[in-house]
């Protein structure tokens, strides 16, 4: 096919699946659902191993396939979609945890990696694999989580503001174990060679993220108002670029460069710029994640019920994790156990994970429907149970 026409048929397809998974997702956010969900699963039902098989033979084209083109777009998405991250967290969310709500992110994250990791290589499953699947399950869906908030009208909640810190650090310390993990596995294995290498990279990272928040947001401020927004894109397009070259993950970059940006005086408008470019590019990601998943692969018994165990373990995990620094700082158990429901969603951080995996050759496709299903199951419970209890406690309180 000419690369033109392939490109115009890539953006034909991506319109298509944006058009159908808005559609779906507003008829689910009236149940409560999050909008992640109805992607993924318009990106499952049409995918080229599902029925876009099918509608490709039907209309004598290759409509829903996946090529460089969309990878590109999906990419993009990705940077996207963390710059967002850390242009919404800044430094002041990830100040204002206090130590309990830093302790709280770094237990519910680092105890359900633990936890999963534990149970699958007592499974038998390959370290690699497992640290893959386990690390999809420490970062929380800040994303549903505000949605939530927002739609119900919960920003009242003594809950409220310890979730939305707690979770913010919380990716920020998924980001951490991203590295530390993807550089032990690209060193093959675990060692003391590995571990003085992790250690370096997570002081590399620490240098980078200290030097990005107090030199950028000087420069940007002396930017006009009328170019921050294409000073912003160098910014992080340029730290994407350092820090790949560096070995980091893009991820890694487009979130340092978010927090960053954040800094500047004029972070609102560009805030208001990414919004716009994430209404177009944002659902991609997760649309693609649903394309690539080959039910040959995943709809065994095997798949399903690792994928099962993994939910559960990654639910009592975070649960565990969060609940005793959630009560050392609310004093409530009731606020802490509402606080600990708001952090089960997994969502666009475990999706991060998975894809790296999956591309760098880390993960089967197997291993990938785990972690799709996953984020499935604990952003359907985790969303439902903590909307339900917060209204409840909403309405309860006196006023």
């Amino acid at each position: 096919m000419p690369g033109g026409e392939a490109v115009f048929l890539t953006l034909l397809e991506v319109s298509i699946l944006v058009l159908l998974a808005d559609l779906a997702g507003s008829v689910l956010a009236r149940y409560g659902f999050p909008r992640v969900v109805a992607e993924l699963l318009i990106g499952l039902v049409l995918s080229p191993y599902a029925l876009g098989s099918v509608l490709n033979s039907v209309l004598h084209m290759e409509l829903f396939t996946i090529n460089d083109y969309l990878l590109f777009l999906t990419n993009l998405s990705i940077i996207l979609l963390l710059f967002a991250s850390g242009l919404e967290h800044g430094l002041s969310t990830l100040r204002e945890g206090g130590v309990y709500g830093v302790l709280a992110a770094v237990f519910g994250a680092v105890i359900p990696f633990a936890l999963v990791y534990w149970s699958l290589v007592s499974v038998r499953l390959q370290p690699a694999e497992s640290a893959i699947i386990a690390l999809s399950t420490a970062p929380t869906s800040l994303a549903v989580v505000a949605g939530i908030i927002e739609r119900e009208g919960l920003t009242g909640l003594p809950s409220t503001k310890v979730l939305i810190t707690a979770a913010s650090i919380d990716d920020v310390v998924a980001l951490i174990l991203l590295s530390i993990v993807i550089t032990t596995l690209g060193a093959g294995g675990f060692t003391y060679g590995t571990l003085i290498t992790a250690v370096k990279i997570v002081i590399l990272w620490v240098v980078i993220f200290l030097l990005s928040v107090l030199l950028i947001p000087r420069v940007l401020n002396r930017v006009g108002e009328e170019v921050i927004v294409y000073a912003s894109l160098v910014v992080l397009f340029g730290i994407v670029l350092v820090m790949t070259t560096l070995g980091f993950s893009e991820v890694v970059a487009a979130f340092i460069a978010g927090v960053a940006v954040a800094e500047s005086r004029f972070s609102q408008r560009v805030r208001e710029t990414v919004n716009l470019l994430l209404a177009i590019f944002g659902s991609i990601f997760f649309i693609v994640m649903g394309l690539q998943l080959n039910f040959r692969y995943i709809l065994n018994a095997e798949v399903l019920a690792v994928a099962l165990l993994v939910s559960i373990i990654a639910v009592i995990g975070k649960v565990i994790g969060i609940y005793p620094f959630a009560y050392l700082k609310l004093r409530n158990h009731r606020d802490s156990v509402i606080v600990s429901y708001g952090m089960i969603p997994r969502g666009e951080m475990g999706l991060v994970v998975a894809s790296l995996g999956l591309s760098s050759g880390l993960i089967t496709m197997g291993d990938f429907g785990v972690i799709i299903f996953m984020v499935l199951i604990t952003t359907l419970i985790g969303a439902v149970i903590y909307r339900r209890e917060a209204c409840r406690f909403r309405s309860a309180r006196p006023g």
